[in-house]
């Protein structure tokens, strides 16, 4: 086992294509076909397909249109309660995105069963056994119950949304529907174009049932972790807490930087397909497991300067550094939603509407959400740490809403 723990050493191996993706290999039978999980041709294949979707123009419909209804919709309950779970509020707001950017349709709630939460509940399960590498138990008996997970979220969502979007393009390869019908998702992309993938029905079942738990864990732990950073700077600074709510730009620079000390995944794992000399020197022997340390690299003093271990919103980085660092990863396997959690800076293309320039990310915009609804860490109930993963997670984190009395 060989770990990289240099900015420019994880980020060489990031690059590298022939360093075969490994972090899910415990979990791979969930994750079996998964883009993620894919190596060489079929991940590019696959990759550049869903490009398509992944784009500017999408992003910036999401964060005009669509986030702004999620974020009311989560919030409105909570302010009428007068506080709430912090993390519940990120994954209830993230969950919502992410089903929508996967094409999973939640029924609407009848007497006695809310499917909202039902979901969220099997999405908790795919990603602990997904993940299974982090988990602490007994992780046969977690990847079992993803597998039960994920028959269940076959039968009660994927089914039906599977059926209404099939019915909505064969419409419109009819002529009876145009073009702008179709949602704009990972489902109909995927069905959109399925003559050239021939994906197995199984394939596309675990593709979708990806996209919701990896979008709404991450992207909902993010918010939190920043969250937390922005409370710690406003007890410090108590004149900033009115310029973190309205200003998107300062917001966006505590959000990257939080995202920098968190990755979602402190680690990335490979295995070296063949024998690979990093530009360092390096070697990696072929057959051997390189675990990318995500967290070392983004604080590595030579790229983050003498104080990388610290917050600081301020900080400078070079041209060319993403301020998130790695957390993202590199390269052709970066993730697919980093610009919908973190945003785009600005861009002065010919062809893009004001609003497309700089997109915030949904992170920074529901951060500015709750400080301008009066977020404040509960006094009388402190946060607590996730025990069940070895990842930096929190479990609880509860919030109060108006003025701290």
């Amino acid at each position: 086992m060989i770990t990289l723990t240099t900015f420019e050493e994880a980020k060489d191996g990031f690059r590298s294509r022939e360093l075969r993706q490994s972090l899910y290999d415990e979990g791979a039978h969930l994750m079996f076909g998964v883009v993620v999980n894919l190596h060489g041709e079929a991940h590019i294949a696959r990759r550049r397909l869903e490009n398509r979707l992944f784009r500017r123009d999408t992003f910036a419909w999401y964060e005009r249109d669509r986030l702004p209804e999620i974020i009311e919709q989560v919030l409105r309950p909570a302010l009428a309660a007068g506080g709430g779970d912090l993390r519940t509020l990120a994954r209830n707001t993230m969950m919502s995105l992410s089903i929508d950017v996967a094409g999973v349709d939640v029924p609407a709630d009848q007497a006695g069963d809310r499917p909202f939460d039902r979901l969220i509940a099997l999405m908790s399960r795919l990603a602990r056994a997904s993940t299974v590498a982090h988990a602490v138990g007994d992780k046969q008996a977690i990847i079992g119950d993803g597998d039960h997970a994920l028959d269940e979220f076959d039968h009660d969502f994927y089914a039906s949304s599977l059926a209404r979007r099939a019915d909505l393009v064969a419409r419109v390869d009819r002529g009876e529907l145009d073009e702008t019908a179709l949602p704009r998702d990972v489902l109909t992309t995927l069905l959109r174009n399925q003559d050239r993938l021939d994906l197995p029905p199984a394939t596309m079942l675990r593709e979708v049932a990806y996209f919701p738990w990896v979008g709404s864990h991450s992207t909902s732990a993010q918010l939190v972790h920043a969250m937390h950073h922005m409370f710690e700077w406003i007890d410090d600074h108590p004149s900033a807490r009115e310029q973190l709510a309205d200003d998107d730009v300062l917001r966006q620079r505590f959000v990257h930087e939080s995202m920098r000390l968190h990755p979602a995944s402190p680690v990335a794992l490979r295995v070296a397909t063949v024998d690979v000399e990093l530009k360092s020197g390096r070697r990696l022997p072929e057959g051997s497991t390189v675990v990318i340390d995500i967290e070392s690299a983004n604080r590595d003093p030579a790229v983050f300067g003498s104080h990388a271990d610290r917050f600081d919103p301020s900080r400078t980085i070079a041209d060319g550094v993403p301020p998130w660092g790695l957390s993202f990863g590199h390269g052709t396997h970066a993730c697919l939603g980093q610009e919908l959690a973190g945003g785009l800076e600005p861009d002065d293309l010919t062809g893009l509407q004001p609003f497309e320039r700089h997109l915030f990310g949904s992170v920074a915009l529901m951060a500015g959400a709750l400080l301008r609804a009066g977020a404040w860490r509960d006094p009388a109930d402190a946060p607590t740490q996730d025990t069940a993963t070895t990842r930096a997670m929190w479990d609880r984190y509860p919030v109060r809403f108006g003025s701290p009395t």
